[in-house]
């Protein structure tokens, strides 16, 4: 069926739905005190008097008006709550949707009533804490968290489960108070069991260190997950097994034990069906470790990344994945004063890939196209450990020590065939390395009076990387590059060791001037000292290639001093920055050393307008400077690929960057309306960039300094809007860069211009049937000289949710996509159906599920690339249909 033929069936059948709507309407008022003035924030609840559920429910904005859509025919119990007010009730059945209520709230002086009230608000505000009652939202059918998330106003959680409320990301998920797996989003909303939420709190602007809380500018946005109180002394989760065939299996296990003074999270799972629990790029991200000091001062030394070169597999753009986990998450805490809290996560992976990349090198040559077909296997083992003992004396006094520790195996073995200008060649390849990480911080807080804080900060850390690169070729590599006899085949191995030690410091001085007012001073000091030895040789050869030794040391310091000042007028908060640093840099290879020194002042700037109370406007500016590493500036030879060689230049020096962001938040629960976006803006001077010199299909890869400015825009704007019965969502974003390179020895100018939209509309049909019809659009334009092209993908979507009857569930999602490769006319086609048939009884802990995924037995997907010497089409291969049984345990 045509594109556009289903995009019109999948709408037609949307719309034809409207019409099983039940019939609703809105009953609007105003809430006032006693001397006429508006009450915002005040919770206006429905009860259904036949059903005794929240028929519906609102929440006043600052002018104190509400709004209520119900259902009619109905009888409803209106309950107006706020703190430090009598409860205000009254019963309507007749309303007309063009009159508005007034009520009156008058002061209450007991308090006993208001906790009562409180505990059954769907929402609440106190402070920068919004508390939604899960209850009051969800419908029973929900499995994690996630799904939980979902229905609360607000949020948003994408299919990696990431979580965003009114357009931010959330940086940290607790439960009942406590870090869980170090607040990783994604752990929580796919095991957290939904049955087991009592409550969502959204903390604005956390920080648990109480000391300097509301003095720092990083808006960070918790969650706290509070558990229902049957589930805060004992043990819960789920078990799950199943099987399939053609040796499908799938094996998941989460076990909760909760206690007033200990806490234990266990997850563990086994399968081959593409369900992961813990992905390549959860392992880097929690291998992040504890953040630098430094880089809150706008330095950074960009150390090159453990995972380079390492495919990221999941199920739509893998052949195969089989993947395993053990994880254990602890909190203890003996008394009020002390706090043991950590994680332990091991991991396993081994993925099968498979892909065929049409590339443009953007050389100056007739010859630029390659086809090139790679056949992948990735395998990855990782254990992780962190540890923290907090300790919190008093209020006033907050230590903290933490260490971390990391350790992998990866392995990435490719076997290639190039066809480049009627040559063919084909490879074998063989990435390895176990690289491993330590990290130690110490953190001391102190505030000896409402005037003063002090902070002591410090942090050590060695890092070991061993990349081994062994490349197999029938063809003779770099033409006459690499000084080797004529054979049928060629066998090159290379190894690397790199060692990096960091050691810092940071002092910081806070002075509160008065309430709106105060100063911070910061004195800080890091050293980073790293080593290279590298070498390569010719397999069964004694002697290595001279030109590809290394044998670098590179040490740099900085040492800083750093003032902030913070001021509130009204509803805005300004806060400008200035840090003076003096950087020292050794590199010595070569037999020489060759020494630097520079000082630079890096200012920046906070600003934030409340515009309202639901409505904000926020203003950062930060000048970073960026240093090279010693992989770049090693002036020995590095075999990057089989046509890519690589040569530091240690005559390097930082960029600058200067980085302008916007960010505009509108929420609002009276109207359903809201509105968030974000502007960035990223001018890079003296920026590090590639230099590419072609010799045929092979490149030649230098970094140096470029004199032009290099900038990146980027944006996002997203707007959802609830009606009577349905959400509608839109979205887009935007990327726009401009990169000046070398190539063949010329000024080259990259660009380009990505931009997506997206939209969704939701609803529920008979309170059985929800229904989500989605559409996105993608259009990515690459340029570079006269090489130009621009690849598109449209993507409907149609997803079920289904209560047949008593328990019986359907879930379904369908996807239909079009590729086009505008220049060279390539069209492709893929589609993705995949159904989920779940039985669970009431009030039964057993539940019996069939998957089936893709239906219709996609065997590829077309995804494509952008990069400083080539464009990218790639057809990657997708794991064929296949359906697993699986029984699930509650316990």
């Amino acid at each position: 069926m045509p594109f556009i033929y289903r995009s019109i069936f999948c709408l037609g059948f949307f719309l034809v739905s409207f019409h099983s709507f039940s019939q609703t309407r809105p009953l609007v008022g105003q809430v006032l005190d006693s001397l006429n003035r508006p009450i915002p924030y005040a919770n206006v609840v429905a009860i259904n008097q036949s059903t005794q559920k929240i028929g519906g429910f609102g929440i006043t904005n600052e002018e104190g008006r509400f709004k209520v859509t119900l259902v009619l025919g109905s009888q409803y119990l209106l309950r107006v709550s706020f703190v430090g007010y009598r409860q205000f009730e009254r019963l309507v059945s007749e309303w007309d949707p063009e009159v508005q209520m007034q009520v009156v709230l008058e002061q209450s002086d007991t308090e006993l009533g208001l906790v009562e009230v409180v505990s059954e608000m769907p929402v609440t505000m106190n402070g920068d804490t919004l508390t939604y009652k899960t209850d009051a939202f969800t419908t029973g059918t929900e499995r994690k968290l996630g799904d939980v998330l979902e229905k609360l106003p607000g949020f948003e959680v994408d299919d990696n489960g990431e979580v965003k409320v009114q357009g931010k990301k959330v940086d940290k998920v607790m439960v009942d108070g406590k870090a869980f797996f170090d607040g990783d989003t994604k752990l929580a909303t796919k095991n957290l069991p939904a049955n087991a939420v009592d409550r969502v709190q959204v903390l604005k602007n956390f920080n648990e260190i109480a000391p300097v809380r509301g003095l720092d500018n990083d808006e960070t946005l918790a969650l706290n997950i509070q558990l229902k109180d049957g589930k805060k002394n004992m043990v819960f989760g789920d078990l799950t097994a199943g099987g399939g065939l053609e040796e499908r299996y799938l094996g998941h296990a989460n076990v909760f034990y909760y206690a007033p003074k200990l806490n234990l999270n266990l997850i563990a799972g086994s399968n081959n069906v593409g369900e992961q629990t813990f992905t390549l790029q959860d392992y880097f991200r929690f291998s992040g470790g504890m953040a630098g000091l430094s880089s809150r001062t706008g330095s950074r030394v960009s150390i090159s990344s453990d995972d380079l070169g390492i495919p990221m597999a999941s199920r739509d753009n893998a052949a195969s994945l089989e993947t395993h986990l053990g994880a254990l998450n602890f909190n203890y805490t003996p008394s009020k004063k002390w706090r043991h809290s950590g994680f332990a996560i091991g991991s396993a992976s081994d993925n099968k890939l498979g892909s065929s990349s049409y590339r443009t090198y953007l050389n100056s040559g007739e010859n630029n196209e390659e086809l090139l077909t790679t056949a992948s296997q990735v395998e990855n083992k990782s254990g992780l450990f962190k540890y923290g003992l907090t300790f919190t004396p008093k209020e006033e006094t907050y230590v903290k020590y933490s260490f971390f520790g990391k350790i992998s195996d990866i392995a990435n073995s490719n076997v290639q065939n190039s066809n480049f200008g009627q040559v063919e060649q084909n490879l074998a390849t063989r990435q390895t390395r176990t690289p491993y990480s330590l990290q130690q911080k110490i953190e001391w807080y102190h505030a000896p009076s409402e005037k003063r804080v002090f902070s002591m900060e410090a942090n050590w850390e060695r890092k070991f990387q061993d990349p081994l690169y062994d490349l197999t070729t029938n063809r003779k590599p770099f033409g006459d590059f690499l000084p080797v006899m004529d054979q049928e085949t060629y066998r090159f191995l290379q190894n690397q060791e790199i060692h990096t030690q960091t050691i810092e410091g940071a002092f910081n001085y806070y002075h509160i001037l008065n309430a709106t007012n105060h100063l911070n001073w910061s004195l800080g000091y890091q050293n980073i000292s790293q080593s290279l030895l590298g070498s390569m040789r010719q397999a069964e050869a004694a002697e290595g290639f001279e030109t590809f030794a290394n044998d670098s040391e590179f040490d740099i310091q900085d040492v800083y001093l750093g003032m902030t000042y913070k001021t509130k007028w009204k509803k805005v908060i300004l806060s400008p920055s200035l840090y003076l640093h003096r950087y020292a840099w050794q590199d010595e290879q070569q037999g020489s050393e060759l020494d630097y020194d520079k000082v630079l002042l890096l200012p920046g700037m906070y600003a934030k307008w409340a515009i309202k109370s639901n409505r904000s406007l926020t203003y950062r500016f930060q000048t970073e400077a960026n240093f090279m590493d010693i992989q770049n500036l090693a002036a020995g030879y590095v075999l990057q690929d089989y046509n890519a060689v690589f040569q530091g230049n240690r005559f390097l020096e930082n960029g600058l960057y200067y980085t302008h962001s916007l960010n505009f938040n509108h929420f609002d629960m009276f109207s359903g309306f809201n509105l968030f976006g974000d502007l960035v803006w990223q001018r890079k001077q003296n920026e590090l960039i590639t230099s590419t010199e072609f010799m045929g299909i092979n490149r030649l890869l230098t970094v140096l300094n470029i004199e032009p400015t290099n900038e990146t825009v980027n944006g996002n704007l997203r707007i959802d809007k609830r009606f009577n019965r349905f959400k509608f969502e839109l979205g887009g974003r935007w990327n726009a860069f401009a990169t000046n390179l070398v190539l063949d020895e010329m000024p080259s100018r990259n660009e380009q211009f990505s931009q997506t939209y997206d939209t969704k509309l939701t609803t529920t049909f008979f309170k059985v049937l929800e229904v989500d019809l989605g559409y996105a659009f993608t259009a990515n334009n690459y340029s570079s000289g006269a090489i130009r092209n621009t690849f598109t993908t449209h993507s409907p979507k149609l997803e079920i949710d289904l209560d047949i009857y008593k328990g019986l569930k359907l879930n379904a999602d369908y996807t239909y996509n079009t590729y086009l490769n505008q220049a060279s006319g390539i069209r492709s086609d893929f589609e993705f159906l995949n159904a989920f048939l779940s039985y669970q009884g009431k009030s039964s802990p057993w539940e019996v599920r069939l998957s089936v995924w893709n239906i219709l037995d996609t065997r590829s997907i077309r995804r494509d690339s952008f990069s400083e010497n080539l464009i990218s089409t790639y057809a990657y291969l997708v794991q064929p249909r296949y359906g697993i049984l699986s029984v699930k345990f509650d316990l």
